[in-house]
């Protein structure tokens, strides 16, 4: 009866091309920990997809190297198949084979019990009320008879720890970050070369790199899994997709077919597209017959094999009915039991022939593949259309090198705010900084903390700057501190400590950042926070790093950081003072209320940034914005909506207030606006066609809505 045990030799032979790449650094470790005395089990912790299962494998290869450290050679790995051992669902049958894996490896010379997904293992075992496993393993390692490796991504991290008192004891935590830099590039490209023998299509080394830009600088829009297998799901993908259309039309006579639409054809172009398509159709046609051939073969080998294997049950039932005849020997070999009959001679020679012409049409439908492939090329352009296919960030877009989208990052954001230029341009510069001329890779990539009104475009420049770093506004992490007014609400961002409750969630922060590190996070209105919080913000700042309630590390190297504050606000609502003179009110409030070594871990001060109110015209341009995305919503359905510039003047100069800032009149538009216009509509049985013209009455101040035009 099966032990449901895997050796790691049968595991690594399951494998035969299996080399662990980038990871020299983590196997060191792993092995260290396995040499200790105490603590000496491993519980690894990583992201879905960082290949954790590839390190344990590593382990066992590392064992053929030349002069491999001895204290490793000497263990013997044994991975367990969880599903396998569960699958029978009967209580009994699972412990008795449990048990059975115990005992043998105790015959073992010095035993590591590797199981992955440890935290489906853990509800496993309570579903089959198996839990006592647990007792029977920790009482092995507590008797040093037994080493465990659990592996564990970092959702399941806390449900393990919390599974067992003594596993913070008897585990040491390895945490498997993901690749960077060459290291990944070196995984990716491996991985590639298995891709490339699947769908038969060549890669170009900067489809790679590519992918490898794309899923890490996007992450939030290529998926969940941690790299490398991000990068490899990508190329994946995108050769399916390459494959799949190459092969409906080749890319050359897709190109020939675009010049000639436009115009732009040599003379033959036409002659050479004709005898490309039917050089491809002519393979085409070989494929498909190759491929009935195939389909006729293996139906007629399933029908033989059932059929002999019906006739040698009823010979066996009857073995008297048929005398065995003077076959030829080779019939009597190739039979399997003795001469046989000649009905089984005869069935086991079609089934020779059947094979071999399966054999020769698969051979076939191979080589006519490979000719339509040999010119097929992956290459980076392929790459950035899947995943803007992916993702819904426009090719254009991510086609972008990131020093034009840093030269151009002043004047997309004074496109997005207005009436905050100086501050913008603050902005902007120290991010350019950050990404070339980077000197500290310890601390976040930047930091800022804004003073000044509210509603004057503190959060919005947050919002442009992962819309315009990483593709999309959705990119910002957002947190409002007054949610982190008591004291224990640092557990919410780290994680609550063990034995309390939400312990198994960990901390918004820290899993947000272990998820992703490329990242714009907003810390808003950090007044309202608790002066415990400005602890992790110290850290932050100053270290780039944070230890959740479980002991992993989340680096911020990779994150800017954006901090808001409305404390100084008075000083830049007086008309009567310049901007310099609020700013240096503003600096004297933010010393009496926060540390000054705080306040100095923004750039030595220089990126604490004021936002001055805004002025009307500023004003204005929002609400023309907002005006201007109005129709535009409406116009989708034939709709016109007009509201002129006079108009719109005459409504902020009513009712714009500076201590409110812009957020106020575009919930006017919203509130008060678009309810009239649709009533209108409603009222009116207006459909498609219909034209509004949008008015403000300052002596009533409300809007009025005139319907120029209705369609019949």
């Amino acid at each position: 009866m099966s032990d449901h045990l895997i050796t790691g030799t049968a595991k690594l032979a399951a494998h035969p091309d299996f080399k662990l790449i980038g990871r020299d650094a983590e196997l060191s470790k792993l092995c260290s920990i396995l040499a200790r005395k105490h603590s000496s089990s491993v519980l690894l912790v990583g992201p879905a997809g960082v290949g954790a299962t590839s390190l344990c494998m590593g382990l066992q290869a590392m064992k053929g190297m030349d002069n491999p450290p001895f204290d490793i050679v000497s263990k013997s790995l044994f991975f367990l198949d969880v599903d396998e051992m569960f699958s029978s669902g009967d209580p009994n049958e699972i412990d008795a084979a449990f048990r059975r894996g115990l005992a043998r490896m105790q015959k073992s010379v010095e035993p590591v019990l590797i199981i992955e997904d440890a935290g489906d293992f853990v509800e496993a075992c309570r579903a089959h009320g198996a839990t006592h496993f647990i007792n029977g393993v920790n009482g092995l390692i507590r008797d040093g008879k037994l080493q465990v490796i659990l592996e564990t991504c970092d959702g399941d991290a806390s449900k393990v720890l919390a599974w067992h008192s003594e596993i913070r004891e008897a585990y040491t935590i390895l945490d498997v970050t993901e690749p960077e830099d060459q290291d990944l590039i070196d995984i990716v490209t491996a991985a590639t070369e298995k891709l490339r023998e699947h769908h038969g299509v060549a890669v170009n080394e900067g489809a790679i790199h590519t992918a490898v830009e794309l899923t890490q600088k996007y992450r939030q829009a290529g998926g969940t899994s941690a790299q490398p297998k991000r990068s490899i799901a990508l190329l994946d993908r995108a050769l399916a997709s390459y494959r799949l259309a190459a092969h409906a039309t080749p890319p050359q006579a897709a190109d020939l077919q675009r010049k000639i639409d436009a115009g732009a054809a040599a003379p033959g172009d036409s002659e050479t597209l004709a005898a490309i398509l039917s050089r491809h159709a002519a393979r085409q046609a070989k494929l498909l017959k190759f491929h009935e051939g195939q389909k006729g073969a293996e139906l007629e080998i399933v029908k033989l094999e059932e059929a002999l294997e019906e006739l040698r049950a009823k010979a066996a039932e009857n073995p008297e009915e048929e005398a065995p005849s003077a076959a030829p020997a080779f019939a009597r070999l190739t039979s399997g039991k003795g001469f046989g009959s000649r009905a089984e001679q005869e069935i086991v020679q079609r089934l020779a022939s059947f094979k071999d012409a399966l054999t020769q049409h698969k051979a076939d439908y191979e080589a006519v593949a490979a000719e339509m492939n040999a010119d097929l090329e992956l290459c980076r352009d392929t790459v950035v259309a899947e995943f803007a296919r992916i993702s819904g960030i426009p090719a254009a877009k991510l086609g972008e090198d990131e020093k034009a989208i840093l030269r151009e990052l002043e004047a997309n954001l004074k496109g997005s705010l207005f009436g905050q230029d100086p501050a913008v341009e603050k902005v902007a510069n120290a991010i350019k900084v950050s990404k070339v001329g980077r000197r500290n890779k310890d601390k976040p990539l930047a930091s800022f903390l804004l003073p000044g009104p509210s509603g004057v475009g503190k959060t919005e420049i947050a919002k442009q700057v992962a819309r315009q770093l990483l593709g999309d506004a959705k990119a910002l992490t957002r947190f409002d501190m007054s949610e982190y007014m008591e004291r224990h609400a640092v557990s919410k961002l780290i994680g609550a400590p063990p034995g309390y409750e939400g312990f198994e969630a960990g901390g918004i922060l820290t899993n947000a950042m272990r998820t992703n590190r490329n990242r714009v996070i907003l810390f808003d209105e950090i007044e309202k926070a608790h002066p415990d919080v400005f602890n992790l913000f110290l850290q932050i700042l100053d270290d780039g790093r944070l230890t959740d309630n479980i002991g992993r590390v989340a680096e911020f190297s990779d994150a800017i950081i954006i901090m808001t504050t409305n404390i100084g606000q008075p000083h830049f609502l007086d008309e009567s003072i310049s901007y310099d003179d609020a700013m240096d009110g503003c600096m004297l409030d933010l010393d009496n209320n926060y540390r000054p070594e705080f306040l100095n871990r923004f750039n030595g001060r220089q990126n604490i940034i004021g936002f001055q109110k805004l002025e009307l015209d500023s004003i204005q341009k929002i609400i023309r914005r907002e005006v201007d995305d109005l129709a535009s919503s409406y116009a989708e359905h034939g709709i016109s909506v007009t509201f002129s510039d006079a108009e719109i003047a005459t409504f902020c100069a009513d009712r714009y207030e500076p201590r409110i800032g812009a957020r106020g009149l575009p919930g006017m538009i919203n509130s008060d606006l678009e309810p009239k216009i649709v009533n209108a509509l409603l009222d009116q049985s207006a459909d498609d066609g219909a034209s509004f013209n949008i008015t403000y009455d300052k002596a009533a101040r409300r809007f009025g809505v005139e319907m120029l035009r209705a369609a019949a």
